[in-house]
């Protein structure tokens, strides 16, 4: 028992470390925000005043409201396109039946094997032939095909009890009826784990705006503070936390907001 108890304490001590660990440089991020540069420099862990002078000179001074902008538009597009496409494409190779399927299969998995930067340039002139450079759409398009959203609503599809399917079948339903009014409501786990991931990861993106937002007025969030951090001498490190930590809220709140979702969207198995 004892021995249990120790064993339990000890895990308790390393999970402690490694949380503090992990958050020191957000803590760092938030408090220098507060911070003036003088007391960033000689790294005071608290301000001796907190200010909010940094969060008005960057707000003053960066396009950071366009950016902003921009970040929420993109995010929040290459979402809804991945929610929609993987859905279609998880119950097709979840539930249904045809020819080909697990070649669809295993050539869609594929994708985890693909890195970005194997195919940025042949993406890139695709898209400048379509004349998409410095948009919106090449911003969003080519993010639409994510391997792991279909992986992810393929396999909660295929754990859902085929008792339900039957049960709508018997009763004269579709294959679009069972699909939106049967599997969708009852795969919202996974579909909130899904667009949690793609937000997320379009919010942060840098390397592909990087290359198709061609002027600051497309940049987005990641882009801008980067050219900001690197060409404004007269932007110190308050101003750039600052930003930092307005940049960083939205996907925390996404995070705190749905996170009891993601331990569901993630964990397939029967529905009782």
């Amino acid at each position: 028992m004892k021995r249990v108890r120790r064993k339990q304490i000890l895990l308790t001590a390393l999970v402690l470390i490694l949380f503090g660990l992990y958050t020191l440089p957000l803590f760092w991020m938030v408090t220098s925000s507060f911070k003036t540069e003088k007391e960033i420099v000689s790294i005071k862990w608290l301000p001796a005043q907190w200010s909010f002078k940094n969060y008005q000179v960057i707000l003053g001074r960066a396009k950071i409201g366009q950016w902003f902008l921009n970040s929420v538009i993109v995010a929040s597009g290459s979402t809804i396109g991945i929610v929609v496409i993987s859905i279609f494409a998880g119950y097709a190779l979840g539930r249904m039946a045809f020819p080909g399927k697990k070649l669809l299969f295993v050539l869609t998995l594929s994708g985890f094997m693909i890195p970005l930067h194997a195919i940025m340039i042949p993406l890139f002139l695709l898209l400048k032939d379509f004349k998409l450079i410095n948009s919106y759409g090449g911003l969003i398009l080519p993010g639409l095909a994510s391997p792991i959203a279909v992986f992810i609503l393929a396999q909660y599809f295929k754990g859902i009890d085929r008792e339900y399917e039957e049960a709508a079948r018997l009763d004269g339903a579709s294959e679009p009826q069972i699909l939106f009014y049967v599997m969708t409501p009852m795969a919202i786990p996974a579909i909130i784990t899904v667009a949690i991931l793609s937000f997320t990861f379009a919010w942060n993106d840098f390397v592909w705006p990087l290359i198709i937002a061609q002027s600051e007025k497309m940049y987005t969030l990641p882009v801008g503070l980067t050219t900001l951090a690197g060409g404004d001498v007269n932007i110190r490190y308050g101003p750039i936390m600052a930003a930092n930590v307005m940049a960083s809220l939205p996907a925390f709140l996404v995070y705190i907001v749905f996170q009891r979702y993601l331990t569901l969207g993630v964990t397939v198995g029967e529905l009782k």
